[in-house]
Order: C-alpha cells, then sequence, then structure tokens
C-alpha cells in the first residue's frame, strides 16, 4: 500500500490492490458491460508482473490503474516486451477530474515502480481524443518517444468469451524515473 497526503484542497489519498469487492463500483467509473475484464485484471494480478491499484480519496474509490510490467498472455501484444512497466487504463472518476487525483496517483504509481527498481515508466496515450491526459502526462515530465500519433490495433477475448477490440492513434512517452520520487 503506499499513501499520499496532500494539504486542504484534496482529501487523503490512499493507493491499493484492487480488491473482490471493489468491482462494482470499477464497473460503475468504466462503464455497463466492463465486470468481467476487472474481474480478469483482478486474476491477472494474482501472479507476478501486474498490478491492479485503486486510488481512494478518503474511503472513496475515485479512480484505478494497471502497473503491467508483463503483458498477459491472452493479449494480442503479449510478446511485446518494450515500454515496460507501463500505466495502462488509468481512469478517474467522472465526477472527480480537474481536482488534483490523476497527478497524485501518477506519482503514486511512479514511486511504486520506482521502489520496484525500475528506471523508467511508460504509457500511451491518444493525443488528439484525449488532449487532457496528454496535457498532464507532459506536465509531470512524460516526453514522447514518437513524434507523430501511430496507428494501435488491439484485441483480446475476456475470460467469458467475449472479443474486445479497438483502434488508437496514439503516441507512447515515457519518464525517467529516481528513488526520489514525490
Amino acid at each position: 500500500m503506499s499513501e499520499i497526503v496532500d494539504s486542504g484542497m484534496v482529501p487523503r489519498i490512499t493507493v491499493r490492490d484492487v480488491e473482490k469487492v471493489d468491482v462494482p463500483v470499477l464497473t460503475a467509473i468504466k462503464g455497463v458491460g466492463t465486470e468481467t475484464l476487472h474481474r480478469d485484471r483482478l486474476r491477472d494480478a494474482q501472479s507476478t508482473g501486474f498490478r491492479y491499484l485503486v486510488l481512494l480519496a478518503d474511503k472513496e474509490i475515485v479512480g484505478f490503474a494497471c502497473l503491467v510490467i508483463r503483458r498477459p498472455q491472452y493479449w494480442s501484444d503479449a510478446d511485446d516486451t518494450q515500454h515496460l512497466p507501463q500505466i495502462v487504463d488509468l481512469q478517474i472518476k467522472e465526477s472527480h477530474r480537474g481536482r488534483g487525483y490523476g497527478s497524485d496517483f501518477l506519482r503514486a504509481i511512479e514511486r511504486i515502480a520506482s521502489e520496484a527498481g525500475y528506471a523508467h515508466l511508460y504509457l500511451s496515450v491518444a493525443p488528439l481524443n484525449n488532449p487532457r491526459a496528454y496535457a498532464l502526462y507532459q506536465r509531470l515530465g512524460y516526453e514522447k518517444i514518437q513524434s507523430e500519433p501511430y496507428r494501435k490495433i488491439w484485441e483480446f477475448h475476456d475470460s467469458d468469451g467475449k472479443k474486445h477490440h479497438g483502434e488508437d492513434w496514439v503516441v507512447d512517452m515515457v519518464k525517467q524515473l529516481n528513488r526520489e520520487v514525490i
């Protein structure tokens, strides 16, 4: 468990691993039809190489993210060992966006990765579809690896056999970590 205490404006936040009882709240944040996805991620987090994390403000879950050290075998890019560890699917509850939670959550994940001995942390973002996240990552010191977005096609089947797939125009970003991540 990792904690950050902020002064005044943002309630005390805590970052911890997802628990089974969190799945309904995570489903409400991500949307209808995502319950199996959360259960699969919880299963993936039982092995080394994958952390499924929640962000709590006081005791309320306000966000979640995956810290991927090794991609699960059922992911279409499972054999790709580049750009790891990587933050995947960082989401903050819509009603809590713009209040510093994303920044605090990223810093906590950076600390977790740094304490585990990693020198870099990666993420991908769709700068045209998600300019707010792109600006946040830049503000926090993440640097583009590619000069222009590239087309990323992804797919996987969840444990119910449902196929999830998509296409995004993304840039990969990296941040050099140090042992003194705040």
